[in-house]
């Protein structure tokens, strides 16, 4: 890594130490979205990680992109999870599917105006493990815009962003992967409204609300043809989420070591860390960590354009393992702790509440597991669906 990429991560690292981490519990306790830390990440320039440098963003490469979020996702897992889908929409949708007047438009939002970005895909009651069934609908207007119409849900940065990525089917087509359409919605058009309040168990600060559409999207603001939503870099996503959980499996993991170091067993006793039982559980935390890392840094640097095949290998390996390693890791450290990693004073407690939604979170893991198994095997594979 260059000295400007590795400043770029060291900026977010200090960002999630300094401001982010005091911050988690209460905004985990409120439910309510990171303002302060999307101020933070503004003024550092982390919020254009995924924009062009042509555009005046960072444009920063996936392993560059992957320890940044892994470094902010130590402090606050929440304000990663989100920065992870706000970049991806620049990144893979904006810069990938775009027309030029649209990624000079919504990047120009982006790094001149700090404006948010959100994708909103899942709806409730029609998203199966392994498939997005879409019945939001675009009904064409004589203007050449569509009007949008339907519900989503688990929509993350839901009442701070301004501007919806959706997608849905073509109005009396039935439906199928070529008649997906899509759309950049800002989220104070009439019809746009936030309906439902997220309070969820972990992950409390994503603001993951739903969101209802009755609007009108202009021509411009429409991402075309049909079926184009069918070949974005959907694998960035994965990355960022595999990011995310081993952030937050590092964070619990460095929390627990200084714990047992310091703590005794009893007043004036054994230190925690002298026993095996205590050593050997922390020396299989690390090697879960350091595992992790390195699948994670495989991901990365596996190159999309290059080994398409082993690209979407090493994504699906890198997201089921570290959501595995966030959600093992937390209960271990939890157990060390004892009845006081329970407190809400103890980080213990949110970190294992947040590492609960990363082996659901699409791709799930056991669709991971599907599509490893199939490449491993010769076999084609699509790890996410839609239609």
């Amino acid at each position: 890594m260059s000295d400007g990429q590795l400043a770029l991560v060291g900026a977010a690292d200090e960002l999630a130490r300094e401001r982010f981490a005091p911050r988690a519990a209460h905004y985990d306790a409120e439910a309510e979205f990171p303002i302060e830390n999307y101020a933070d990440l503004r003024e550092a320039g982390l919020l254009t990680l995924r924009v062009p440098a042509a555009y005046g963003g960072s444009g920063v490469d996936p392993l560059t992109f992957a320890m940044c979020i892994l470094a902010v996702a130590r402090g606050c897992p929440s304000t990663a999870l989100t920065l992870t889908m706000h970049t991806n929409v620049l990144g893979s949708f904006v810069d990938g599917l775009g027309s030029a007047e649209q990624r000079r438009r919504y990047f120009a939002e982006a790094v001149e105006s700090g404006k948010l970005f959100a994708s909103l895909t899942s709806e409730p009651g029609v998203s199966a493990r392994e498939r997005f069934v879409l019945s939001t609908t675009f009904t064409p207007q004589d203007d050449g815009g569509y009007r949008v119409s339907g519900a989503k849900h688990f929509c993350s940065l839901a009442d701070a962003a301004d501007y919806f990525f959706v997608s849905g089917v073509l109005q009396g087509t039935g439906g199928g992967g070529d008649n997906i359409l899509s759309a950049m919605i800002r989220s104070d058009m009439s019809g746009v409204r936030v309906t439902g309040e997220w309070d969820a168990v972990g992950m409390r600060a994503t603001a993951s609300h739903a969101v209802s559409f009755d609007t009108v999207a202009p021509h411009d603001a429409v991402f075309g043809p049909p079926g184009r939503l069918l070949s974005a870099d959907w694998g960035s996503f994965s990355l960022g989420y595999a990011a995310v959980y081993l952030g937050i499996a590092e964070a619990a993991y460095n929390h627990i070591r200084e714990y047992v170091t310091a703590r005794t067993w009893t007043p004036g006793g054994d230190v925690m860390i002298d026993h095996p039982s205590t050593q050997q559980t922390v020396g299989q935390m690390g090697l879960s960590v350091q595992s992790g890392r390195l699948l994670l840094v495989d991901a990365a640097l596996t190159d999309r354009g290059v080994d398409p095949t082993g690209a979407v290998l090493a994504v699906n390996r890198a997201k089921q393992y570290c959501a595995e390693v966030g959600a093992r890791v937390t209960d271990a450290a939890m157990r060390l702790a004892g009845g006081g990693g329970l407190l809400k004073s103890s980080p213990l407690e949110r970190l294992r509440r947040d590492a609960l939604s990363g082996p659901v979170m699409p791709p799930s893991n056991d669709r991971c597991l599907e599509t490893i198994g199939k490449l491993e095997c010769g076999l084609s594979a699509v790890t996410i669906e839609l239609s």
